[in-house]
Formats: C-alpha cells, structure tokens, sequence
C-alpha cells in the first residue's frame, strides 16, 4: 500500500496527502487566530436568581477561531449565532469559549444562562462578578439598588451600566403582593385605551354579572383601587432611580453630621478671653492663634490653625509648645494629626 501511495504515476496517493496536511493546518489555525473585541454585554437579572447574559463580539480580520470570555464557569443554554442567525461551533473550556468562524463573519452573540452570578442574604440580592468589559445589567422590574460597588458608566430607566473590573449590585426585590397588584392593574389597563373607558368597561361588566350594582360605587371602587397607566409606569423607572440617589445621599449627609463642627458653651466669653491673654503678655500671632481655636469651640487642628495664620509647621509646633507649657492649651494626637484644645482655669 506504501508503495502505491509513493509511485509518482498514482495521482490518488497525492491526493490524499494533501487532504491530511488541509486537516492538520485547520487544526492549529484556531490556537493563532483567536482575537476578538466584545463590543456589548447585556445581564438580564430574573427574580429567581437567574441570569441571562448576552455577549455580542466583533472578530478580527481573517480570524478562523476566536476565545471569548464568559462571565461564569457554570453555564447553561449556550448558543452562538453569528449575524444573519446562523449558529456556529464552538468549544468551552472553563470560563473561555473558543467560536469557530466558517465563513467571513462580522459579528456574531453569545448566550448563555447561570446562577453563580447572584446570592441572596435576607430581603437583599446581590450580583457580583469580574468581567474585563463593561457590563449593562437589567434588574427586575421594581427592583431597588440599595449598594453599589462603583460609579456607574451610565444609568437609564431600565438599566445600569457598570465599569470593568471587579463590580457589585445589591437590591430589594417587591413584596409579592406589590408585584400581583402591578401585574393585574397592567393587564386590565391593556384591554383599555384611557382611564374614562377603564370606567365604562367594568361598569359594563359588573352590571352582566349582578342584578342590581349601585350606579355610583362601582366606578368610584374601581377609579381608587386600579392605578391609572401613567401611574404605574413612573413607579416602575421611579423607584430605581430614587433609591440610586439615596444610596449616594445617605453617605454624604453622613459624613457631613459626623464632621460637622458642633456648636459647644464655653466656659468664659471670647472678650474675656482676650482681656487675660493680653495681659500675660503673648505675642499678637499666639492670641490670634487662640483666639481661632476658641471660634472653633475649643478644639481645632494644629494644621487648621497653621494654615489660618499662614505660618511655617516648625514655628507653630514651637509656639504651640510654649503655650502649653504656659498651661494654656493640651496638644494631642487624633489619629495621624495634632489637635489643639483650650484649657480654661
């Protein structure tokens, strides 16, 4: 058989050996062209938990195979499609997905469905990940975003998008009985076109099914308990975004209590004050210089009081020294810093 193969007359045996060296070629292309951008990922979060993530990639030019990375090692429901929705064959390995390109694809997606996203402690949900492209991420409708691990890239009505990196999402989902309430008062809108014939309609409807309805509290029972479209529809972009701004305000008014300077009765009023230090015979810049600790309740930073009198660090440890051995002041360390305090006798 060898020697068949071999005879230069016997065109078959060359043909074969060039379709084993096409296979091995094709088989060590994918290990070398394999780039590709992710131009946009999309998260959308389900109230069990789920999660559906869609990766929508641009290959490079004369690329046969490309890796793309996913957002979790436990997949499921994985499908690749490239953009006339042609699927196409690939190979997961781990968190990476290797997609082979036949033809002169553009752009193809990738979909894939996982729980590993999400966990749930109490009332809060939380999705975390780290993922090296930026990610928008579709909550559940009337969700509220308590916590946020970063400054989000963009925030729409529907959605949040998030910077690369390692990045987190707490939420509260609604009370089922708030959801059931959305959920019926959006079916029966739907079968209406305006709030007066939502009205008529279950008048209507109410009179079929009972002999004699009361003419005016059908209408009135069902304008008080069924919310008007407008209605519902702000309550569901609403919520997200009013609990998005008290998650940046509620840290910022805390920190301005807990640094706020607290108004505190001293014991003798600043005008005595300056009467005794005139006549122990300090210097114009040690009175001021208590002077602005006093304004300040008693207590300041020595920094604060340097940069207020614009002198250099070494002069004012030096006039602070002397002054608490006049038994006027008492220097201390808060954390890393100097603080001066007044002593009153």
């Amino acid at each position: 058989m060898e020697e068949v193969l071999e005879t230069e007359n016997n065109p078959g045996g060359r043909t074969v050996r060039k379709y084993l060296a096409l296979v091995l070629l094709l088989l060590t292309l994918p290990h070398v062209f394999a780039q590709a951008t992710v131009e946009k990922v999309v998260v959308d979060v389900y109230d069990s938990g789920y999660v559906r993530v869609t990766e929508v990639v641009v290959p490079s030019n004369y690329s046969v195979a490309v890796e793309v990375p996913l957002m979790s090692n436990d997949t499921t429901g994985l499908s690749v499609f490239d953009e006339n929705g042609n699927p196409l064959l690939f190979e997961k390995n781990g968190s990476v997905l290797t997609v082979y390109i036949l033809n002169s694809t553009t752009q193809f997606t990738v979909t894939y469905f996982t729980a590993s996203l999400t966990s749930k402690k109490g009332n809060v949900w939380n999705l975390s990940y780290s993922f090296p492209y930026p990610v928008t991420i579709k909550l559940p409708s009337g969700a509220i975003v308590v916590d946020l691990s970063d400054v989000p890239l963009e925030i729409t009505s529907s959605s949040i998008t998030m910077p690369p990196g390692n990045q987190s999402v707490s939420y509260i989902l609604p009370l089922p009985s708030t959801t059931t309430s959305s959920s019926q008062s959006s079916t029966f809108t739907t079968s209406t076109s305006t709030p007066t014939e939502s009205i008529t309609s279950t008048t209507t409807s109410t009179k079929t099914t009972r002999t004699s309805p009361p003419p005016a509290t059908t209408p009135a029972s069902t304008k008080s308990n069924t919310p008007l479209p407008s209605q519902t529809s702000g309550r569901t972009w609403f919520l997200p975004v009013l609990s998005l701004l008290a998650v940046i305000t509620i840290p910022a008014v805390a920190y301005w209590a807990k640094n706020r300077k607290r108004p505190t009765r001293l014991p003798v009023s600043k005008d005595k004050l300056s009467e005794k230090l005139e006549s122990l015979g300090l210097t114009e810049e040690e009175i001021k210089a208590l002077l602005y600790v006093y304004d300040r309740g008693g207590k300041a930073r020595q920094a604060d009081v340097r940069k207020a009198l614009g002198i250099p660090k070494t002069t004012a440890w030096r006039m602070f020294k002397r002054l608490e051995e006049k038994g006027l002041v008492r220097v201390y360390k808060r954390g890393k810093e100097n603080w001066v305090e007044l002593i009153f006798t």
